[in-house]
């Protein structure tokens, strides 16, 4: 079963995609996901983690357009969300996808090169 964090941290994820689905500005220079989230022991801060695919932005320009919409993101979760605490947010750029993608291309240098080695064979 689901502890209470967890749960919480779902239903907040869902609401904060929920904020930024039309926002445009997170949408014009590449794909914008929200990756997953931490809630603190006591359910007052909830940081969000985030990444950009295919953007050429810095992951600085990025966390100032987020952050610009955290306001809303919380009064959204306060009308919406019958919680006594709505927790503040902060955000953070999750770069596990451009290391994922840096390690993908190594594996496939070295894959080529490996393919590039003929073995000899001698003709006796």
């Amino acid at each position: 079963m689901f502890d209470r964090n967890e749960r919480l941290v779902s239903l907040f994820l869902s609401e904060i995609n929920f904020v930024l689905r039309d926002k445009h500005e997170l949408k014009s220079d590449g794909i914008f996901t929200v990756t997953g989230a931490e809630l603190s022991d006591e359910g007052k801060a909830l940081k969000v983690f985030f990444s950009v695919f295919g953007s050429s932005r810095t992951a600085q320009e990025n966390l100032r357009i987020i952050e610009s919409f955290s306001r809303e993101i919380k009064n959204s979760m306060k009308k919406r969300l019958k919680l006594k605490i709505i927790p503040n947010i902060s955000f953070c750029h999750d770069s596990t996808p451009e290391r994922a993608g840096r390690i993908e291309e190594i594996l496939r240098k070295i894959n080529s090169e490996r393919e590039n080695e003929k073995p000899e064979t001698s003709k006796d």
